[in-house]
């Protein structure tokens, strides 16, 4: 009985742990590694994610001074929501010294009012794959947390 009261507070715990990082979705598409983490912070009005961008061979990535890495990103990104879709608020390069990737931070103004459901993020990915990149976000998206 001991021990089966220690097992659920210990599964209790690492749930509440998962959910305060909030979701990860991992993509590969023409050499590249795309991950994509929402960070929940229910005090502000934003919807926070950290897309991270790297090569699957680990080379450092070229040219990624460039100013196209850096600036007008907020034209690559929505969040699309049933018949909504939200430009973002800012996105910013986050220096985090990884010289094989890119990462980002995307805050969105959080809306009064939406679906639980067919809520998706898109990233029109012109500098890295050439291609739109979805990212359907799951149900318990929207819970506070």
């Amino acid at each position: 009985m001991r021990y089966k009261v220690i097992i659920a507070v210990v599964l209790l715990i690492s749930c509440a742990c998962r959910k305060q990082q909030g979701f990860v979705q991992e993509k590969n598409s023409n050499g590249f590694a795309l991950r994509l983490q929402y960070m929940p912070d229910k005090d502000s009005g934003l919807l926070c994610f950290r897309l991270n961008i790297h090569n699957n061979d680990g080379m450092p990535m070229k040219n990624s001074d460039h100013f196209k890495f850096n600036y007008g990103l907020d034209s690559l990104f929505a969040f699309v929501n049933v018949a909504d879709t939200l430009q973002p608020v800012d996105v910013i390069r986050v220096a985090n010294g990884n010289i094989s990737g890119i990462e980002y931070l995307l805050l969105f103004n959080r809306p009064h009012a939406f679906s639980q459901v067919n809520c998706q993020l898109i990233f029109k990915d012109w500098l890295f794959t050439n291609q739109v990149m979805t990212f359907p976000l799951i149900d318990s998206f929207n819970q506070p947390i």
